[in-house]
């Protein structure tokens, strides 16, 4: 049996505990329970008896499925999935009725697919003044095929001015990118940080908000 991982997930206020775990080769199965308040809210179940014994290879790759789903339950929390009230619109909290519009219009030029599924290595938090080391993957075909060469592209959308580049880049035949984003001071204002990801038109995005140090201004 392999050590899972347990993370908690805020949103809207209320805080989320995503937990995955092995069940061991007699019970090949990882699962995922999301709960909050002490109750549970989901679970999920995959098998991988697909995986054969004979390669040598179950740990690495059951580790590798264990992330891809914690990460992806995770994704549907922060997506609000979970909201009694049900999902927010997008940018609810972070950005104006005039960033909204923005940030749709430019979602929408991207065609956004889910063919492409993307993923991040370890959580990472963008704070305003400041850089961040940004771990992603890039798989195709419901993560069964590493997307190498797939374009990414890194923005800042401002609740006033037009979007600043922050990033462009591509991942590498394991569709893996690591690279460091600096946040400029928003001055008082409001941002999301918007990753895209094209892979010969399959694309994915994911956006998080730009963070204030405690303390800070």
């Amino acid at each position: 049996m392999i050590t899972g991982h347990n993370t908690d997930v805020e949103y809207a206020g209320r805080v989320y505990h995503v937990q995955t775990e092995d069940k061991g080769t007699a019970n090949p199965v990882i699962e995922t329970l999301v709960y909050s308040k002490g109750e549970i809210l989901d679970t999920c179940r995959r098998s991988y008896l697909d995986i054969s014994a004979d390669a040598g290879e179950i740990e690495p790759e059951v580790l590798r499925r264990m992330e891809m789903q914690h990460q992806r339950c995770i994704r549907e929390v922060r997506n609000g999935r979970y909201d009694p009230d049900g999902p927010k619109p997008f940018g609810w909290n972070i950005i104006t009725n005039r960033g909204f519009e923005e940030v749709v219009l430019d979602t929408l030029r991207s065609g956004v697919s889910g063919e492409l599924q993307l993923d991040f290595q370890e959580d990472v938090y963008f704070f305003e003044g400041a850089s961040a080391i940004v771990d992603l993957v890039a798989r195709l075909e419901g993560g069964d095929r590493p997307a190498g060469g797939a374009f990414v592209r890194i923005k800042l959308v401002r609740t006033s001015g037009r979007p600043i580049k922050l990033f462009e880049g591509k991942t590498n035949e394991e569709g893996r990118l690591r690279m460091d984003v600096g946040v400029p001071a928003l001055n008082g204002g409001e941002a999301i940080v918007l990753i895209q990801v094209d892979s010969g038109g399959a694309v994915a995005e994911m956006r998080r908000p730009v963070l204030r140090h405690n303390g800070g201004s």
